[in-house]
């Protein structure tokens, strides 16, 4: 009776030290969970805050980090053509403005190479008569996370193609930058105008080709 007994204390503190053990388990599977949608979270607001300048105020009503079209730098995408003039290097995200639940703008991502063997990711705004609202230089970020990159490079040059057209995009390229090697902050050396220009002049091509399904989001 007492080896008995002896047996099933045994087998209770076993299935103690296990529901114990599981629990703690649970606890840091919890933790991690909460950790990574806190993460998620930041990185989405992060991307809120800063898309507001791609759009004129009070245009949208939407919110753009979740109204997106995603665009893959290396698979082909059946439904959209042209892909390879964004000359994107990784994964990137198309961004959805709407009004009243329809599409008054999206903001277009783009890869330049800066001419001196490197590159400049560019986003660029577009309203549906094709006149761009906005393009940036936006931080190159080392990752493949599709939030938290949309940081923002100020740039007076970058500025000269809002309100303009694929076809004003020749003559802005032809206009010096200033001040002098504005873009010495975040390459390490001026970007060659033309390049850049020349790319969102491309991104203006894809948008034309594919507005209609990219007003669908991919849906």
């Amino acid at each position: 009776m007492q080896l008995i007994r002896g047996a099933f204390t045994k087998s209770s503190k076993l299935v103690q030290s296990l529901s114990v053990a599981l629990g703690a388990v649970l606890i840091l599977w919890t933790v991690n969970l909460l950790s990574q949608d806190k993460l998620e979270q930041s990185r989405l607001e992060f991307d809120r805050q800063n898309l507001y300048q791609f759009f004129a105020e009070e245009s949208y009503d939407n919110d753009l980090v979740l109204d997106t079209y995603y665009l893959s730098a290396q698979e082909e995408q059946e439904n959209l053509i042209n892909k390879h003039l964004l000359g994107l290097q990784r994964d990137r995200l198309a961004y959805l403005a709407k009004s009243g639940g329809e599409v008054v703008a999206i903001a277009v991502p783009a890869t330049a190479d800066d001419g001196f063997n490197g590159t400049v990711d560019l986003l660029i705004a577009v309203d549906m008569v094709g006149r761009i609202s906005a393009a940036r230089v936006i931080q190159d970020i080392d990752s493949d996370e599709l939030y938290g990159i949309v940081d923002v490079i100020e740039s007076q040059w970058m500025k000269e193609f809002t309100g303009n057209t694929m076809r004003d995009t020749e003559r802005i390229a032809l206009q010096t930058i200033s001040p002098k090697n504005e873009y010495d902050q975040f390459v390490g050396a001026s970007v060659t105008p033309k390049t850049v220009a020349d790319r969102i002049y491309n991104a203006l091509v894809f948008f034309q080709s594919n507005r209609i399904e990219l007003m669908t989001g991919g849906h």
